[in-house]
């Protein structure tokens, strides 16, 4: 509601406000196409996300237990250890057209983030102008919402939820697996395994908190775990006391997470795409992973 005195801005970039209000949307308009075009790019290749023998081709045993996220869960590939079908494609696919393995799980987290309520109100500022900023003209004079298509699809966010939870779990354990190595210190293949740890182990570890931060902060999440309970604890002393106050538990931890649900959007964001950096990196001989242990 505009303030008494106040004129409405009625045309595009017309503001009132003498801060630098257009920093927040060309920031957000650079990160989110940085993400996407590279995203893109090391999802097609198919190649290099994980550390293997021979780098130059991309074939050999596996020297290290890293997978990157952007491949997470490897569903299709020939010498993968990782992967859960040993074949270079599924059957169905169509030949001659080029496979890589992310393409079969990228739309899951992808739509996710893409139907998120935060990340509306980022894209809608800083691709759209709609409206760019609080009090600053738009191009647009009626108000659309998300009520008709193609926005009303944007209610699919809280069934995408689901979805991401599911890849949070497939990614947390790879990153147990990434303290599990095929070989030892020097190099040398050890059968069965054996424990230890390098900088890539880490990154992972920290890559999943922070998803995890995100994902469990989750508006939809947040209202699963507790928003349909009006009063927790009116019905404490009832025979479904413990669940309930479980369920209160639960319900604190996402609000704090939401709390800062831009934050953990934007840690996670760029934690997947720097965990990809740093496997992809090893993976083509650029850079050596320290071993710690």
């Amino acid at each position: 509601m505009a303030q008494q005195g106040v004129a409405v801005p009625t045309r595009f970039g017309a503001t009132a406000r003498r801060d630098a209000w257009w920093k927040a949307p060309v920031l957000t308009f650079l990160g989110l196409s940085a993400f996407v075009v590279y995203s893109t790019i090391v999802g097609l290749t198919g190649k290099y996300f994980e550390v293997r023998e021979n780098t130059a081709n991309f074939s050999g045993r596996a020297v290290a237990p890293y997978l990157s996220p952007f491949y997470a869960p490897l569903v299709y590939d020939s010498t993968s250890r990782h992967a859960w079908f040993a074949a270079k494609q599924p059957g169905w696919w169509p030949a001659g057209l080029a496979f890589s393995a992310a393409t079969l799980i990228l739309w899951g987290p992808g739509l996710f983030r893409f139907t998120c309520y935060y990340y509306r109100k980022a894209y809608y500022r800083a691709f759209w102008a709609d409206p760019p900023a609080c009090a600053v003209g738009e191009p647009r004079k009626t108000y659309w919402g998300e009520r008709r298509f193609p926005l009303v699809m944007q209610n699919a966010h809280r069934y995408l939820m689901y979805v991401a939870l599911v890849f949070l779990v497939l990614l947390a354990w790879d990153a147990l697996q990434a303290f599990w190595w095929p070989v030892d210190r020097a190099g040398a293949p050890v059968e069965g395994g054996v424990f230890g740890a390098g900088v890539g182990t880490f990154i992972m570890i920290v890559n999943v908190v922070l998803l995890g931060g995100y994902t469990l902060g989750c508006h939809s999440l947040r209202h699963v775990v507790g928003g349909r309970m009006d009063c927790f604890s009116c019905v404490a002393g009832s025979s479904g006391g413990e669940k309930l106050r479980a369920g209160y538990q639960a319900w604190k931890l996402s609000t704090f997470l939401n709390e800062h649900h831009m934050g953990w959007a934007w840690a996670s964001l760029t934690s997947v795409g720097l965990t990809d950096l740093y496997i992809r990196l090893c993976a083509m001989g650029i850079i050596h992973d320290p071993r710690l242990f």
